[in-house]
């Protein structure tokens, strides 16, 4: 049997969609599943959590143990990744043709399957090819619509938080239910010391602005990493709840994806809080450009029905 292990990474939004990957990759070839979450324990540059624990993992995935060190991790075959991956990303940046940049993406993920690891760089999305090798180590963001779409209903059912509501967060979902509510969420945070904002606080009052003239009676639920600063900057005259109970992020997801509609960051977390939106006449209203270091290419992670804002007007 063909064997993958899974390697977590990233915040809970890059968490949802490598946990999309690996039952993409289960379904497809019929693999045996292990997933490692080391890199949250070991590794000083993940200042993140593990939190797919408060969801429900395919019970017929096996968590490996914890093991300090790339090397014991992955094996002596992470020796040979190394010195490729170097030499290739060294490479790919003198390369001008986007012709050659994507032979070279695939002459690598050639090399690199062939020695049992199957990375995505640079959004080259593509099916592990199981060579020599019956097992394989999947590493990377795999930021992937195409595959997520592909299972849509079976993610919505698995992606579900499973620990109890606090008290707090079940009076905001109480008011929730009960109105026309849209979740409105504002990254911040690391987004703010790396320069990665793409979305200011102009294309979120924009976008209230918008969401209110189409949906009559909305109720407006701002999620953010940074509530205190939301609260002295953003200038609406709508109705406003602050989710401001310092949930963990789970918490935060699970309210988010209960709202009726969704105004977007450039953000994972976001993106999931409004994929895994059940209600059938739901607005979506998502930022058109994602990168701030390249604002004129477009984010492939729109859905076709939702509603695209040119937050490049707002910078």
């Amino acid at each position: 049997m063909r064997k993958i292990k899974l390697v977590f990474e990233g915040g809970l939004g890059n968490q949802l969609f490598q946990l999309a990957y690996g039952m993409y990759l289960q379904g497809k070839y019929g693999c045996k599943v292990s997933y490692d979450v080391s890199k949250f324990k070991t590794e000083a540059i993940e200042y993140r959590e593990f939190e797919l624990d408060s969801f429900d993992i395919p019970q017929d995935w096996q968590r490996e143990k914890i093991k300090k060190g790339r090397v014991k991790r992955f094996g002596y075959r992470y020796l040979l990744y190394l010195p490729i991956t170097y030499l290739y990303i060294r490479y790919r940046k003198s390369l001008k043709n986007g012709d050659s940049k994507r032979n070279t993406d695939n002459l690598y993920q050639s090399f690199i399957n062939f020695i049992g690891i199957h990375r995505c760089h640079f959004a080259n999305y593509k099916n592990p090819s199981f060579s020599l090798l019956n097992s394989m180590l999947i590493y990377g963001q795999w930021i992937w619509k195409e595959m997520v779409k592909s299972q849509e209903n079976d993610l919505k059912e698995v992606i579900k938080v499973k620990t109890p509501l606090s008290e707090s967060n079940a009076g905001f979902l109480k008011q929730i239910n009960k109105t026309n509510s849209v979740g409105v969420h504002i990254r911040r945070g690391d987004y703010v010391t790396l320069g990665l904002i793409a979305c200011n606080i102009k294309y979120y009052e924009a976008c209230i602005k918008q969401m209110a003239e189409i949906e009559k009676e909305a109720v407006f639920f701002i999620f953010s990493d940074d509530i205190p600063w939301v609260k002295e900057n953003l200038k609406v005259n709508v109705p406003l709840f602050f989710i401001d109970n310092n949930n963990p992020s789970p918490e935060d997801m699970r309210l988010l994806y209960s709202c009726k509609h969704f105004i977007m960051s450039n953000s994972t977390f976001s993106w999931w809080g409004a994929f895994l939106g059940k209600y059938q006449q739901k607005k979506v209203l998502v930022p058109k450009y994602w990168d701030v270091k390249d604002i004129k290419k477009e984010c492939p992670l729109i859905c076709d029905s939702w509603i695209v804002v040119d937050n490049s007007l707002y910078l």
